[in-house]
């Protein structure tokens, strides 16, 4: 287990984290990564296959990539930006309100609204818009109200004097059994109107007393009809829906099998399903596990795939377009992993049952960095917190 991440963060964030369809478990893929800005993909088979191709991919960019591009944090594809948005100190969760702020979590109990007034990609406004939230992990805007996840509870704010500070303070859940080496993480409103949030385990590898734990829940907003989704998700940080209205969520695997496994997932959440943890994981050949559903798409093991993002706005190359992003934090134990956020490419299976994806680099750093979460913003940018730096960086194609 890495290092402490402000203390408990640590433990809440790193592996270092309809009926289902099923998937056989093959030998687990090998993560490389190529000398380019672009890792080795790693696509995982179809339920009927059982073998694991691999394919290398380059990125599908424009015919003539635009060269009046700045780059002020580590490497990107050919075309794009890189600026320093904004800082925030342990920036956890990111989320766009209706007045187009940007909505930072922070360890030191605050979630703050950034603005750029001026138009220039860079916010020169940063306003304390909540307090006393003890370690937040996950922010949602439903209609007028910010929800945030916190350890043991959800809480729903409100500006209702419109000063730009959260003036109510609802309840939601509580008691919720987080103060376990993970707890509640990320949210996510369905068309179905009910909040999905993540939840984490109690531990590395056992058996959860609690039905909570280790879980996708769902609830209605007013935090009734509390259930569990689906199961078997050791640290599932984040959760976000593609286009197509489907559901999906990052997981952190156990920690106590060494470097190679199990490996980090984005797995396809459906209603019912059963994600393996503790004892089966991708690559795990048990005859037990071959019932488990398996994922969608991998990254490299104990590199903490955390923060997710599909890509709806319209300033990237339209071959981005529903692309899933996601902010891999890298390990403390296993320093050398490089991390950065990873662009998840998926499609359908031939039955259309769930989905295949490929993973290559998107924003890759090295010496300095540690991305945690991913939003796109209002006018198409891709938005990271990098927890180590404090910054919040703005990705667009093209000029900043």
């Amino acid at each position: 287990m890495p290092r402490c991440l402000a203390g408990f963060l640590l433990l809440a964030l790193t592996a270092c984290l309809p009926s289902a369809p099923t998937a056989t478990p093959t030998a687990a893929p090998t993560a490389t990564e190529a000398s380019t800005a672009i890792a080795v993909a790693t696509v995982r088979p179809a339920a009927s296959s059982t073998s694991v191709p691999t394919q290398t991919l380059t990125p599908t960019l424009a015919p003539t990539a635009p060269t009046d591009t700045i780059v002020e944090r580590g490497e990107l594809p050919p075309g794009f930006s890189l600026t320093v948005y904004g800082e925030v100190n342990g920036p956890t969760s990111l989320t766009f309100g209706p007045d187009g702020r940007l909505y930072v979590a922070s360890t030191n109990q605050v979630v703050y609204a950034l603005a750029d007034r001026d138009g220039d990609g860079r916010a020169e406004e940063r306003q304390v818009f909540a307090r006393e939230v003890r370690l937040p992990l996950g922010l949602l805007w439903v209609k007028d109200a910010l929800y945030i996840s916190y350890i043991g509870n959800v809480i729903a704010v409100r500006d209702a004097n419109g000063d730009g500070l959260a003036d109510t303070r609802q309840t939601i859940l509580r008691n919720l059994p987080g103060d376990g080496r993970h707890q509640n993480d990320g949210m996510a409103l369905g068309a179905d109107g009910y909040i999905y949030l993540g939840m984490g385990s109690t531990c590395d590898a056992c058996r959860e007393a609690d039905w909570r734990n280790a879980a996708i829940l769902r609830f209605k907003p007013d935090g009734s009809s509390l259930s569990a989704y689906a199961t078997g998700l050791r640290n599932p940080y984040d959760v976000a829906f593609n286009a197509a209205g489907d559901l999906f969520a990052t997981d952190n695997g156990r920690d106590d099998l060494g470097q190679d496994a199990p490996l980090e997932e984005l797995n396809h959440i459906v209603s019912g399903g059963d994600y393996g943890w503790p004892d089966c994981w991708y690559g795990n050949t048990e005859a037990a596990c071959a019932k488990k559903i398996g994922p969608a798409a991998t990254f490299v093991s104990r590199s903490s795939a955390n923060g997710l993002a599909f890509y709806t706005g319209a300033n990237f190359p339209a071959d981005y377009r529903d692309n899933a992003f996601v902010a891999v934090l890298g390990s403390y134990v296993y320093p050398d992993l490089t991390r950065g956020v990873a662009r998840v490419r998926l499609a359908r299976t031939k039955d259309g049952a769930t989905y295949l994806g490929s993973t290559e680099w998107f924003l890759k750093l090295q010496d300095q960095g540690r991305p945690l979460d991913v939003a796109v913003g209002p006018e198409g940018g891709l938005y990271v917190a990098d927890y180590e730096t404090g910054e919040i960086y703005r990705i667009v194609y093209g000029a900043p």
